[in-house]
């Protein structure tokens, strides 16, 4: 069994992974594709499909070269959530891959809460309504262009994208479903209730079968087969959206722990009985094969800040290890500037440095950032933890853990393991513990509590007088 691979792909904001995993969860070789994706001057945040596609099966032919006399006995992707990939009747991308970072459906979000309509659709999907969400993606399509919303066969989330083009098989899972706003959980199927509220009743004829996450959902073909090196006709996982990949590959398969995710999105994880009445969370989806539901809150405010300000800010002049160095090396007791980490929104949150002085330099404004995104990471956990009733797990640090929780669904598929618990219990290693230093607890819960009231301040300015 030692010589069983799997093959993990994990699509994120702005690169690839490619990865191959043992049955005992360890990365016998792994790449990187570098993927475009284009913002627009208007707030769209798109990415060219083919080209996604392509450099990925590049990347897995790269990678499957190294196998040697191993055996690759699945597949399976994650990918980031909400967004949304079109394709037509013939299989080919209807638009380009709208990214979920973009925003553009918020209008029609702003305008179903100034029709008071909000918390009723939220109660049909059991998720709160925003701009990125996949649901309302489609809405918009439909409302704003009904000639490209009846081109679509097929409206696909990103790693289901990739495995359409894999297989040529259409399929998505629950939690992408789910953490998309497209089902009514209590049920476990599409929610017909909430597209007709919305004026779209059509959303429905052109989504994929929900299947289960670990299931087998389609074969490479031979097409993808000649593109990737892969084996025509192997076994490829569903997978799962990449808060539930992570969660997993952190083993949280429990109350007990949370799953912290730093890349474009500050993202808090969690297993809990039941959502609050009246509060859904921005991510809300059936988890584990049906043996779990996962919360999550967060925002487009995570560690794409810092590469914004190293590349775009300092010009390219350092890389991210010397930038992260800089910043642990400025005094953490010390005056110094305020970071909001919204470079990305959602709209009308912007970023910004706050009260700097002559006394900041580049080191002050690098910790400032790397504050601003754990301030804003510690708040969507505070709001995480009052879904589980106030009630705050262990946090667990681990590499590569979306494409770790990929290769766990393929490693279900390919009969590696019996189910996804008994697989992360195998495959799932802590890599780390960090503890806070006790020192400078009251000193960070004074710069916490400035900078909620800057952001409450920033966010009356920004926001257009009706």
């Amino acid at each position: 069994m030692t010589d069983d691979l799997v093959l993990a792909i994990d699509a994120g904001g702005t690169a690839v992974k490619v990865c191959l995993f043992d049955a005992g969860g360890t990365i016998r070789a792994s790449a990187n594709a570098d993927v475009a994706t284009l913002h627009h001057p208007d707030g769209r945040v798109e990415r060219d499909a083919d080209a996604f596609w392509s450099a990925t099966a590049r990347t897995i032919r790269s990678v499957v070269g190294t196998a040697g006399g191993a055996r690759i006995v699945a597949a399976a992707c994650t990918g980031f959530g909400n967004g949304l990939f079109s394709v037509d009747d013939r299989g080919r991308p209807a638009g380009p891959g709208i990214v979920s970072v973009d925003h553009r459906a918020q209008p029609l979000v702003d305008r179903l809460g100034r029709e008071g309509r909000l918390d009723a659709l939220g109660a049909m999907n059991g998720n709160r309504l925003w701009g990125g969400q996949t649901v309302m993606q489609i809405a918009w399509l439909g409302e704003t262009d009904p000639d490209a919303f009846a081109a679509v066969r097929w409206f696909l989330p990103c790693k289901d994208f990739l495995r359409f083009r894999l297989t040529g098989q259409a399929a998505t899972d629950p939690t992408d479903a789910g953490g998309g706003g497209l089902m009514d959980l209590g049920a476990g199927t599409y929610s017909a209730a909430l597209f007709a509220a919305l004026g779209q009743p059509g959303i429905a004829d052109r989504l994929p079968p929900i299947l289960a996450s670990s299931a087998v959902a389609g074969h490479v073909s031979a097409a993808a087969a000649a593109e990737t090196g892969l084996p025509e006709g192997l076994p490829v996982a569903t997978g799962m959206m990449d808060v539930a990949a992570c969660a997993v590959g952190t083993g949280v398969t429990g109350s007990d722990r949370m799953v912290m995710i730093a890349g474009t999105w500050a993202i808090i994880g969690l297993e809990v009985e039941a959502t609050l009445p009246g509060s859904p969370p921005i991510i809300n989806m059936l988890h584990r094969d049906g043996a779990a539901r996962l919360i999550a809150e967060g925002s487009p405010s995570s560690a794409a800040n810092l590469g914004w300000f190293v590349g775009k800010g300092l010009a390219g002049g350092i890389d991210t290890a010397e930038a992260v160095a800089l910043a642990g090396a400025s005094p953490v007791v010390a005056r110094r500037c305020h970071f909001l980490p919204y470079v990305q929104g959602p709209l009308p949150r912007q970023g910004a440095f706050v009260g700097l002085t002559a006394g900041d330099d580049r080191a002050s404004m690098l910790r400032a950032v790397c504050e601003g995104v754990a301030f804003q990471h510690r708040r969507h956990a505070e709001d995480a933890v009052r879904q589980a009733q106030g009630v705050w797990p262990e946090v667990v640090t681990a590499d590569e853990v979306g494409a770790l929780g990929a290769a766990i669904c393929g490693a279900v598929a390919g009969g590696l393991h019996a189910d996804l618990s008994a697989a992360a219990a195998r495959m799932c290693r802590v890599g780390a513990r960090h503890e806070p230093e006790p020192a400078h607890a009251d000193f960070y819960a004074a710069r916490y509590r400035e900078f909620l009231r800057l952001d409450r301040g920033l966010l009356d300015l920004a926001t257009p007088v009706a």
